[in-house]
C-alpha cells in the first residue's frame, strides 16, 4: 500500500501518462460520483477469477480509515450495454480477451473529463497478469484524476481563507461551506458541518525544525510527536481532553515534495485522550527552511456511522492545492 502512495504521489505532478489521448471538446460532459470506477467486461470473466481479481486490487481497502472501505466503488457493465450514455462515466477499466497481449490508458475517448485503462489478454491468465503488472499505477493515475475533478468541483464555489497568507505564507482553495473556526498567529481551524452528523476540519500550524531530525532515518515516526505535542495543545477540546494520535493504529507514511519542498505525508487515526471518539487525519509536514520551520496542514474528519473515504479525498484535494505566497 505504501508503494501504491507514492505511486499516487508521482501521479499527481507528472501527466497521467496515457497512450492514446483525445481531445475533442464537442464530448459529452462525463458523470459519476467521485472515486466511482465501471468496469467494463463479460459476465464470465467478472464472475470468475478476472472478477475477483479486480475487485481485490481496486477495491482494497483505503489506508488511513478507521474501518475498510474500497479503493474504488466499482459497478459492472456488460460489453455490450457499454453505448451512449453508459460511456459517460469519468473512470473506466475495461478488460477483455483478444488475440494480442495490450494495454493502454484513454483520456476523453467518449466524454470529458474521462479515464479509461484498456486491457486485452489472450486467455484470462494472461489478462490477469496484464492488470497486475499495471494495477499500482493505474489506481496512482485514477486517484490523481479524480483529485483534479474534485478539485474542479471546488472551483464552482471556492473560498481562499483571509488572513492565511499574511500569517503562514500560504493559500489553498476550499468549498465555501468551510467557515473560519479559529484564526490566530499560532494556528488556523477551519470546518464544513456535515448534513449528517460531524465535521470535516482542517488544521494548519507549524513546528519547530528540530522536531525532526535531520539526518532521521525514518523522520514518519516524528510525526506522532509533532501532532500530540503541537497539534494537541492548540486545537481546542471539551473537558480538558487531548487530539491526539490513536496509537493502535499504524499510519501510512510517504515522503513527498510539494511545492517544490520535502514533505512528509501520513494518514492515521485521531482520537481524543480522555473521550470516546476518532477519526481519521491526512497529516503533511512540509519542511520549510527559509522559514526555519515545519509547515503542518492537517486535514481531518469526525463522522460517526458515515463512510469517510470521500470526506478525506475532499480534504485531500484542499491540502494539495496550497501554494506558497510572498
Amino acid at each position: 500500500m505504501r508503494k501504491l502512495m507514492a505511486f499516487f504521489a508521482m501521479a499527481l505532478v507528472l501527466a497521467c501518462g496515457q497512450n492514446n489521448t483525445t481531445d475533442r471538446t464537442y464530448l459529452p460532459e462525463s458523470v459519476g460520483s467521485i472515486n466511482a470506477l465501471q468496469v467494463v467486461t463479460t459476465q464470465e470473466l467478472w464472475d470468475g477469477p478476472v472478477g475477483d481479481s479486480i475487485r481485490t486490487w481496486f477495491g482494497a481497502p483505503t489506508p488511513g480509515l478507521p474501518q475498510n472501505e474500497p479503493l474504488f466503488s466499482m459497478s459492472h457493465l456488460a460489453p455490450e450495454h457499454f453505448s451512449d450514455f453508459a460511456r459517460s462515466s469519468r473512470l473506466i477499466l475495461s478488460l477483455e480477451l483478444a488475440d494480442q497481449d495490450t494495454t493502454g490508458l484513454k483520456t476523453n475517448a467518449f466524454a470529458r473529463p474521462q479515464l479509461m485503462a484498456i486491457a486485452k489478454g489472450s486467455s484470462p491468465e494472461r489478462l490477469m497478469a496484464l492488470v497486475q503488472s499495471k494495477k499500482s499505477i493505474w489506481i496512482a493515475q485514477m486517484k490523481a484524476f479524480e483529485l483534479k475533478e474534485r478539485q474542479r468541483r471546488t472551483q464552482i464555489s471556492p473560498k481562499i481563507p483571509e488572513g492565511l497568507g499574511e500569517d503562514f505564507g500560504v493559500e489553498f482553495q476550499m468549498p465555501s461551506a468551510y467557515r473560519t473556526a479559529a484564526a490566530t498567529k499560532e494556528y488556523y481551524w477551519f470546518r464544513k458541518e456535515l448534513v449528517s452528523s460531524g465535521s470535516t476540519n482542517i488544521l494548519v500550524y507549524s513546528a519547530p525544525l528540530s522536531m525532526i531530525p535531520e539526518q532521521a532515518e525514518h523522520p514518519g515516526r516524528y510525526i506522532r510527536h509533532v501532532r500530540d505535542a503541537v497539534g494537541a495543545r492548540l486545537l481546542p477540546v471539551e473537558d480538558d481532553s487531548k487530539f491526539i494520535t490513536d496509537t493502535t493504529y499504524v499510519p501510512e507514511i510517504t515522503l513527498e515534495t510539494i511545492q517544490g519542498r520535502p514533505a512528509i505525508v501520513s494518514r492515521g487515526i485521531w482520537t481524543l485522550s480522555d473521550a470516546y471518539m476518532a477519526g481519521p487525519y491526512l497529516n503533511m509536514a512540509i519542511k520549510d527552511s527559509i522559514n526555519q520551520r515545519y509547515l503542518v496542514l492537517e486535514g481531518f474528519s469526525y463522522a460517526p456511522s458515515t463512510a469517510k473515504r470521500d470526506l478525506q479525498f475532499e480534504l485531500e484535494s484542499i491540502l494539495r492545492s496550497l501554494k506558497f505566497v510572498n
